[in-house]
Protein backbone atom coordinates (compact mmCIF):
# COMPACT_ATOMS: atom_id res chain seq x y z
CA UNK A 1 0.00 0.00 0.00
CA UNK A 2 1.39 3.63 -0.54
CA UNK A 3 1.81 6.05 2.30
CA UNK A 4 -1.66 7.76 0.89
CA UNK A 5 -3.61 4.58 0.88
CA UNK A 6 -2.81 4.00 3.89
CA UNK A 7 -3.29 7.55 5.49
CA UNK A 8 -7.13 6.89 3.74
CA UNK A 9 -7.28 3.90 5.62
CA UNK A 10 -6.45 4.80 8.91
CA UNK A 11 -9.02 5.43 11.70
CA UNK A 12 -8.79 5.59 15.36
CA UNK A 13 -11.45 2.96 15.93
CA UNK A 14 -9.14 0.59 14.42
CA UNK A 15 -6.32 1.67 16.86
CA UNK A 16 -5.84 -1.38 19.81
CA UNK A 17 -5.35 -0.53 23.19
CA UNK A 18 -1.74 -2.63 23.34
CA UNK A 19 1.19 -0.83 22.70
CA UNK A 20 2.98 -1.65 19.69
CA UNK A 21 6.27 -3.56 19.88
CA UNK A 22 9.42 -3.31 17.96
CA UNK A 23 11.73 -6.16 18.83
CA UNK A 24 15.54 -5.04 18.91
CA UNK A 25 18.16 -7.81 19.08
CA UNK A 26 20.71 -7.59 21.34
CA UNK A 27 23.97 -7.81 20.84
CA UNK A 28 23.68 -7.32 17.00
CA UNK A 29 26.58 -7.51 14.97
CA UNK A 30 24.85 -6.07 12.01
CA UNK A 31 22.47 -3.01 11.72
CA UNK A 32 20.07 -5.28 9.77
CA UNK A 33 19.83 -7.76 13.31
CA UNK A 34 18.65 -5.31 15.22
CA UNK A 35 15.25 -5.10 13.59
CA UNK A 36 12.82 -7.32 13.55
CA UNK A 37 12.54 -9.43 10.44
CA UNK A 38 9.14 -7.90 9.35
CA UNK A 39 10.61 -4.54 9.87
CA UNK A 40 13.82 -5.17 7.57
CA UNK A 41 10.96 -6.50 5.01
CA UNK A 42 8.56 -3.42 5.36
CA UNK A 43 11.63 -1.29 4.54
CA UNK A 44 12.96 -3.27 1.67
CA UNK A 45 9.53 -3.25 -0.25
CA UNK A 46 9.80 0.49 0.55
CA UNK A 47 13.18 0.66 -1.16
CA UNK A 48 12.42 -1.09 -4.33
CA UNK A 49 9.21 0.84 -4.62
CA UNK A 50 11.47 4.22 -4.72
CA UNK A 51 12.15 6.01 -8.08
CA UNK A 52 15.78 5.31 -8.93
CA UNK A 53 16.49 8.76 -9.02
CA UNK A 54 14.87 8.95 -5.64
CA UNK A 55 16.80 6.08 -4.05
CA UNK A 56 20.11 7.27 -5.70
CA UNK A 57 19.87 10.68 -3.79
CA UNK A 58 18.83 9.20 -0.65
CA UNK A 59 22.15 6.41 -1.03
CA UNK A 60 24.93 9.36 -2.58
CA UNK A 61 25.14 10.63 1.37
CA UNK A 62 25.31 7.44 2.98
CA UNK A 63 28.17 6.53 0.76
CA UNK A 64 30.56 9.60 0.48
CA UNK A 65 29.78 9.38 4.28
CA UNK A 66 31.22 6.04 4.94
CA UNK A 67 34.63 7.89 2.62
CA UNK A 68 33.75 6.80 -0.76
CA UNK A 69 34.19 9.52 -3.46
CA UNK A 70 31.42 8.87 -5.60
CA UNK A 71 29.10 11.27 -8.17
CA UNK A 72 25.83 11.45 -8.34
CA UNK A 73 25.99 10.21 -11.82
CA UNK A 74 27.72 6.99 -11.12
CA UNK A 75 25.68 6.35 -8.23
CA UNK A 76 22.03 6.78 -10.68
CA UNK A 77 24.01 4.14 -12.81
CA UNK A 78 24.84 1.87 -9.40
CA UNK A 79 21.47 2.21 -7.71
CA UNK A 80 19.23 -0.11 -10.30
CA UNK A 81 22.09 -2.79 -9.76
CA UNK A 82 21.51 -2.92 -5.84
CA UNK A 83 17.98 -2.00 -5.55
CA UNK A 84 16.89 -5.51 -4.91
CA UNK A 85 19.80 -6.66 -3.21
CA UNK A 86 19.33 -3.95 -0.46
CA UNK A 87 17.05 -4.14 2.97
CA UNK A 88 18.34 -1.12 4.80
CA UNK A 89 19.63 2.05 2.71
CA UNK A 90 22.88 1.22 4.53
CA UNK A 91 23.05 -2.32 2.57
CA UNK A 92 24.41 -0.65 -0.15
CA UNK A 93 28.00 0.05 1.11
CA UNK A 94 28.42 -3.98 0.86
CA UNK A 95 26.41 -4.98 -2.21
CA UNK A 96 28.17 -1.98 -4.62
CA UNK A 97 31.61 -1.48 -2.53
CA UNK A 98 33.64 -2.90 -5.14
CA UNK A 99 32.05 0.34 -7.46
CA UNK A 100 33.60 2.68 -5.25
CA UNK A 101 36.95 1.20 -4.96
CA UNK A 102 40.39 1.49 -6.89
CA UNK A 103 41.54 -1.93 -5.39
CA UNK A 104 39.70 -4.75 -4.66
CA UNK A 105 40.58 -6.03 -0.74
CA UNK A 106 42.52 -9.32 -0.79
CA UNK A 107 39.89 -12.31 -2.23
CA UNK A 108 40.21 -16.45 -1.96
CA UNK A 109 42.10 -17.45 -5.74
CA UNK A 110 40.00 -20.23 -5.75
CA UNK A 111 36.68 -18.43 -6.00
CA UNK A 112 38.16 -17.81 -9.30
CA UNK A 113 37.51 -21.61 -10.28
CA UNK A 114 34.17 -22.23 -12.02
CA UNK A 115 31.91 -25.06 -11.56
CA UNK A 116 33.80 -28.30 -12.79
CA UNK A 117 36.54 -26.52 -14.32
CA UNK A 118 40.44 -26.23 -12.35
CA UNK A 119 42.68 -23.00 -12.15
CA UNK A 120 43.74 -23.70 -16.01
CA UNK A 121 40.31 -23.43 -17.45
CA UNK A 122 39.68 -19.99 -15.08
CA UNK A 123 43.43 -18.56 -16.34
CA UNK A 124 42.49 -19.59 -19.93
CA UNK A 125 38.66 -17.99 -19.45
CA UNK A 126 40.08 -14.94 -18.14
CA UNK A 127 43.02 -14.56 -20.73
CA UNK A 128 40.48 -14.81 -23.56
CA UNK A 129 38.28 -12.70 -21.50
CA UNK A 130 41.02 -9.35 -21.25
CA UNK A 131 41.74 -10.07 -25.10
CA UNK A 132 38.23 -9.91 -25.88
CA UNK A 133 37.26 -7.02 -23.85
CA UNK A 134 39.50 -4.97 -25.08
CA UNK A 135 38.07 -3.53 -28.15
CA UNK A 136 34.58 -4.59 -28.01
CA UNK A 137 32.13 -1.73 -26.95
CA UNK A 138 31.07 -1.12 -23.38
CA UNK A 139 27.17 -1.82 -23.53
CA UNK A 140 25.17 -4.65 -22.49
CA UNK A 141 24.43 -6.43 -25.99
CA UNK A 142 28.03 -6.53 -27.32
CA UNK A 143 29.53 -7.53 -24.02
CA UNK A 144 27.05 -10.44 -23.99
CA UNK A 145 27.67 -11.56 -27.46
CA UNK A 146 31.86 -11.26 -27.31
CA UNK A 147 31.92 -13.11 -23.79
CA UNK A 148 29.43 -15.68 -25.01
CA UNK A 149 31.03 -16.03 -28.37
CA UNK A 150 34.58 -16.55 -26.35
CA UNK A 151 32.49 -18.87 -24.36
CA UNK A 152 31.66 -21.19 -27.34
CA UNK A 153 36.02 -20.65 -28.87
CA UNK A 154 36.93 -22.41 -25.17
CA UNK A 155 34.66 -25.20 -25.63
CA UNK A 156 32.93 -24.00 -21.94
CA UNK A 157 29.45 -23.35 -20.72
CA UNK A 158 28.38 -19.56 -20.55
CA UNK A 159 28.69 -19.66 -16.45
CA UNK A 160 32.25 -20.80 -16.59
CA UNK A 161 32.91 -17.97 -19.06
CA UNK A 162 31.07 -15.76 -16.64
CA UNK A 163 32.09 -16.91 -12.95
CA UNK A 164 35.33 -16.06 -12.84
CA UNK A 165 34.71 -12.74 -14.75
CA UNK A 166 32.68 -11.83 -12.21
CA UNK A 167 35.02 -12.73 -9.11
CA UNK A 168 37.66 -11.06 -11.06
CA UNK A 169 36.04 -7.54 -11.31
CA UNK A 170 33.53 -7.66 -7.96
CA UNK A 171 35.75 -10.09 -5.60
CA UNK A 172 33.06 -12.31 -5.33
CA UNK A 173 30.91 -14.40 -6.97
CA UNK A 174 27.47 -13.09 -5.40
CA UNK A 175 27.12 -9.52 -7.42
CA UNK A 176 25.05 -8.02 -9.57
CA UNK A 177 24.23 -9.02 -13.00
CA UNK A 178 27.62 -8.88 -15.38
CA UNK A 179 27.13 -7.40 -18.47
CA UNK A 180 25.32 -4.00 -16.18
CA UNK A 181 28.26 -3.99 -13.69
CA UNK A 182 31.00 -4.35 -16.73
CA UNK A 183 29.07 -1.79 -18.74
CA UNK A 184 29.76 0.78 -14.48
CA UNK A 185 33.08 -0.22 -14.17
CA UNK A 186 34.07 0.54 -17.42
CA UNK A 187 36.99 -0.58 -19.35
CA UNK A 188 40.18 0.62 -17.69
CA UNK A 189 39.03 -0.84 -14.32
CA UNK A 190 37.96 -4.00 -15.74
CA UNK A 191 40.63 -5.15 -18.35
CA UNK A 192 42.97 -4.37 -14.94
CA UNK A 193 41.22 -6.18 -12.51
CA UNK A 194 41.02 -9.40 -14.60
CA UNK A 195 44.81 -8.66 -15.37
CA UNK A 196 45.42 -8.86 -10.94
CA UNK A 197 43.41 -12.22 -11.44
CA UNK A 198 45.15 -14.00 -13.53
CA UNK A 199 48.54 -12.81 -11.54
CA UNK A 200 46.23 -14.78 -8.57
CA UNK A 201 45.82 -17.93 -10.90
CA UNK A 202 49.69 -18.23 -11.74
Amino acid sequence: MSLQELTDAFSLGGINRSNAVVNFKEPATTPEEMFDPKAVWLNAEHIRGLAVEELSGRLLPIVREAGFNVDAAKMLRITPLIRERIKLLRDALTAADFFFVDQLPPYDPAELIPQKGDAGMALKVLTRAREALAKVEFKHDPLDQVLRAAAQELGVKAGQMFQPIRVAVCGRKNAPPLFETLEVLGRETTLARIEQATGRLQ
